[in-house]
């Protein structure tokens, strides 16, 4: 089994608990005496999913067709994870408890969001990073001041920070397990006025003391993630722990209407549910439009999919292409921000920073 076979297996059996038709082709692939079950973890474990799939396979009674100590190492990882996001959701909670108490709203997202909705059968499906959440931007300061004051601080310890246009620089506090990122917008900056606390303010939920965007929003949010934030949309890629949101989102809001409420972000949005209609073996539950360049891009998602030498060549030549654009606005928004001005300037003038280029570049060696 090759790595695009791989990912279609992996993606399948993220449906088993809903479509019988995948269940079986899963099943039956899983008694092929030469599967390959390291590639099958290289993958699993790189997509941040492997925890949901054991979920999906012990649910379904497949683990018996597992080695056994493949078994024990998903069960370990899983039990852990399990762990980890019982203390995200009672972290969550502190932090909305002392954010309300000040007349702070905040929305949670992503994956903080879905253990708070109880989206999963079991909490210990989805690999959650940081807590995220957003404020309008007439609380964002003082969200700040509020999480600094409750011993909140920055993980960076250079002095620092680069001044991110989404949110301001992870914070961490002892004895929390989780950093926080206080958004004031959801999306890059080329994006960000077409999906803010703006436009999605009329559509908020509240339950059980936590307000959350509406669903039709939080599967946007899944998509836009991906898609935009982490560049999928440029790679043609996929990121399946998102796919796997978006397939339980839309089995509680399948309208597709909500695309017309964008404009430069509808074909993103498109082509990512496209995709995850392909990759999920054409599942009811994810609804697109079948517009001439959604089938393109599907296309051209393939092709890089089952030729290795053409995804790499690819990923290469983006990554090149995004490196020197990013550098290229720093420089030219050094000119006109301040705030970009002086983080260039410590940049430039740290000398760990520059020790830290001088080894890249094999003009010094490495501190033992």
């Amino acid at each position: 089994m090759n790595y695009a076979e791989m990912i279609l297996f992996i993606a399948k059996s993220l449906t088993i608990s809903s479509d019988i038709k995948n269940f079986k082709e899963v099943k039956d692939a899983m008694k092929y005496k030469n599967f390959n079950w390291d590639l099958f973890v290289k993958i699993s474990t790189s997509e941040l999913i492997l925890p949901a799939l054991y979920c999906n396979y012990k649910r379904l009674n497949l683990l018996k067709y597992l080695p056994e100590e493949l078994v024990t190492y998903m069960k370990y990882i899983t039990d852990c994870n399990r762990e980890r996001n019982q203390k995200i959701i009672t972290q969550a909670h502190k932090i909305n408890n002392i954010l309300l108490s000040e007349g702070i709203t905040p929305i949670f997202l992503k994956g903080t969001s879905n253990l708070l909705q109880d989206f999963y059968e079991d909490s210990a499906e989805r690999m959650v990073g940081d807590i995220d959440f957003l404020v309008s931007a007439d609380q964002y300061q003082n969200t700040i001041e509020v999480l600094l004051s409750d011993k909140y601080e920055s993980v960076s310890k250079s002095g620092y920070n680069f001044p991110i246009f989404k949110h301001y620089p992870r914070l961490i506090k002892k004895d929390e397990i989780a950093a926080v990122e206080i958004h004031k917008e959801m999306l890059v900056e080329k994006y960000s006025d077409e999906f803010d606390h703006h436009t999605i303010k009329n559509d908020i939920i509240h339950s059980k003391g936590f307000h959350f965007l509406g669903f039709n929003h939080q599967k946007a949010l899944s998509i836009f993630s991906s898609q935009i934030n982490d560049k999928g949309y440029v790679y043609k890629s996929i990121n399946l722990k998102s796919a796997y949101d978006v397939l339980l989102l839309s089995k509680k809001s399948s309208d597709i209407n909500f695309i017309t409420q964008f404009n430069k972000l509808q074909k993103p949005i498109n082509c990512f549910l496209i995709t995850s209609h392909y990759l999920f073996g054409k599942i009811d539950s994810i609804n697109f439009n079948q517009t001439k360049y959604a089938k393109n891009y599907l296309n051209s998602f393939k092709k890089l999919l089952f030729s290795p030498l053409r995804r790499k060549i690819n990923s290469k030549a983006i990554r090149l292409k995004i490196f020197i654009e990013e550098r290229l606005k720093i420089i030219f928004k050094s000119f006109v921000n301040k705030e970009y001005r002086i983080w260039l300037f410590r940049r430039l003038s740290d000398k760990n920073w520059q020790r830290k280029k001088l080894v890249q570049l094999k003009l010094k060696k490495p501190l033992q």
